[in-house]
């Protein structure tokens, strides 16, 4: 429902801008809607603001002080910052390698192998880990060059000059994978006992 005075503005032509203050009738909340006024063809949706929230939400078994790093990555998917992306989820790993007790080293690189060397984590994991790594590294520093990417299809298994929408969803998935497997499912398996109750010893 409207809950405002409309403010027109000009448009195209004989066009006019419709902008107004809203409230929803289901959940009782304002928007600021705007449409597009033409005298033959009437009004035509054009937005709305607010626009959404992004669902940041992560699994409550990831540590405290790692999980504002991976709900950043979230954020900055939601508004397409793909480099931002890959470089909040490398972060959230290195977080993650030094509270699983990786000595502190000069690169990420050695801190995963040498999780992967104790056996806490598994090759896949370890894989999973480099390549987040490598896609934050990626996203934190420009071409060697400092030029441009050029738009030219590179074919299949070719290195990645510049991170996308799809590589920074992979990147998102990695590092979900990757807590899943070393802070949700641990925590899943201790909070559950299915074996069958041990007899009561006889006085």
């Amino acid at each position: 429902m409207l809950v405002t005075s409309v403010c027109m503005e000009p448009a195209d032509g004989v066009e006019e801008y419709w902008i107004g203050a809203m409230r929803c009738q289901g959940c009782f909340e304002y928007i600021l809607g705007i449409v597009l006024w033409h005298p033959y063809n009437g009004v035509q949706y054009e937005t709305h603001y607010p626009l959404g929230k992004p669902d940041d939400d992560v699994a409550k078994e990831i540590p405290e002080h790692i999980q504002p790093d991976f709900q950043e990555a979230l954020r900055c998917l939601f508004v397409d910052a793909y480099n931002a992306t890959a470089e909040m989820c490398r972060r959230a790993i290195e977080a993650s390698c030094l509270d699983l007790g990786a000595p502190k080293k000069d690169v990420l690189e050695d801190m995963i192998d040498w999780l992967a060397d104790k056996r806490i984590i598994t090759p896949l994991l370890q894989q999973a880990a480099h390549k987040v790594r490598l896609g934050g590294n990626r996203g934190a520093h420009p071409p060697v060059d400092g030029a441009a990417v050029p738009a030219i299809p590179k074919p299949k298994g070719a290195p990645i000059e510049k991170i996308e929408k799809d590589h920074a969803l992979a990147i998102v998935d990695f590092t979900r994978h990757f807590f899943e497997h070393v802070y949700v499912i641990p925590k899943q398996l201790d909070k559950y006992d299915f074996s069958k109750p041990k007899a009561a010893k006889k006085p």
